[in-house]
């Protein structure tokens, strides 16, 4: 028990994890066992008959009683269970209260009318406070202090003056009975703090497992010297790309790029210039195209391929100018490097061809470039 008070003095040292248990407590143990705390009405409803045997004028009294807090206790459950399910606590810690309350007011009236025999109807809501009951261990502390107050309060003085003798007998289990239901009540608090613990841990490596699954998906379409996406990402994204494009009624249009001379770069300078210089045109296309698409691919080792959404042909003619004006400004550290590019423009009119040919088309297109001389933009056309 000692070890638990620690414990959960540790817990509540942090603001953040005690409204993560808080949130535990109303979400995993009082909401999934809400609906057994209504098992208790049924029982408390059916001595009711034993009512007439014990009260007899006054019993239809009685009666009222039992039925007004039993729809009190019943809509309130409901209510919270439906709306604020953060305040269940409070629904059943009232439940409690009422209950205990009735049972000890019946008693009383049972007294007023001679009979002794009927004030022992509370203990049962003591042992469901201990055994059965999901309320924080504050909550029964207040409920468990409430009973006895209540009950030496409303039943122990007509009682002792009945029966002295008797009545120090059931006061002194009474007692015993409350000591063992705060104990019960604590052990629970502690086992529910455990459970929060493997909860915690649990959920934990889920949402690492998660993030470790989203880094190895990302890097799965991510071309690592790069950063830009790769054939993998086209070949998983081009039929929603084209579905969209559909959808809004908006063309497709395409820039096939490729590295000028790039086997010559890779033999002269080593293949550590080559992918420097594959970092920095990627980065150039990056900055250009970017903005505008998502889909940026490195479609080869010295290829490149960005689709676009609604762009005009002298819009993308533009962008690709940017590009081959930028690729040509690149520093590099040896004055006789000099990198170029030449790139295929493509665009699909008709909205009716899927990728796959817009990027036969992007590719002629830069064929057409490459053949008349590099360094330029060539713009697909279907005539010859």
């Amino acid at each position: 028990m000692f070890d638990y008070l620690k414990g959960s003095a540790k817990i509540h040292r942090s603001e953040y994890t005690f409204w993560r248990f808080k949130h535990f407590h109303i979400y995993q143990v009082m909401l999934p066992y809400s609906g057994f705390v209504l098992s208790v009405i049924p029982i408390y409803l059916l001595f009711g008959f034993f009512d007439y045997q014990h009260l007899q004028e006054d019993a239809w009294l009685a009666t009222m009683t039992r039925l007004f807090f039993s729809f009190l206790c019943v809509a309130l459950l409901l209510l919270l269970k439906r709306y604020s399910p953060k305040h269940l606590d409070l629904a059943e810690l009232t439940l409690v209260l009422c209950v205990y309350w009735s049972l000890t007011y019946i008693g009383q009236m049972a007294m007023y009318g001679g009979d002794f025999n009927y004030q022992s109807g509370g203990i049962l809501v003591m042992a469901y406070v201990g055994a059965l009951s999901r309320l924080p261990f504050k909550a029964s502390f207040i409920a468990l202090t409430f009973m006895a107050i209540c009950y030496v309060w409303m039943i122990s003085p007509l009682r002792l003056e009945h029966d002295f003798a008797e009545e120090i007998d059931r006061l002194s289990i009474m007692s015993a009975i409350y000591i063992m239901c705060l104990i019960a009540c604590l052990r629970r608090e502690s086992e529910t703090h455990t459970s929060f613990e493997q909860y915690s841990q649990i959920r934990s490596q889920q949402l690492k497992l998660k993030a470790s699954q989203r880094k190895l998906s990302l890097q799965a379409v991510t071309d690592p010297l790069t950063e830009l996406k790769n054939r993998l990402y086209l070949t998983q994204n081009a039929a929603l790309f084209v579905q969209n494009a559909q959808q809004s009624k908006q063309g497709m249009s395409l820039l096939m790029i490729d590295i000028d001379n790039f086997k010559s770069i890779n033999d002269v300078y080593g293949h550590q210039v080559g992918d420097n210089v594959i970092y920095g045109v990627a980065q150039i296309i990056r900055q250009h195209c970017g903005r505008y698409t998502g889909m940026n691919i490195r479609y080869g080792g010295e290829e490149f391929l960005s689709v676009f959404h609604c762009f005009s042909e002298s819009e993308l003619q533009q962008i690709a100018e940017s590009i081959l004006t930028d690729v040509a400004k690149l520093y590099w550290p040896d004055k006789n490097l000099r990198v170029t590019v030449s790139i295929g423009l493509a665009t699909n009119k008709k909205q009716s061809l899927n990728m796959h040919e817009l990027i036969n088309q992007g590719d002629k297109a830069l064929y057409l470039a490459k053949h008349k001389g590099k360094n330029r933009i060539e713009i697909y056309s279907d005539k010859p």
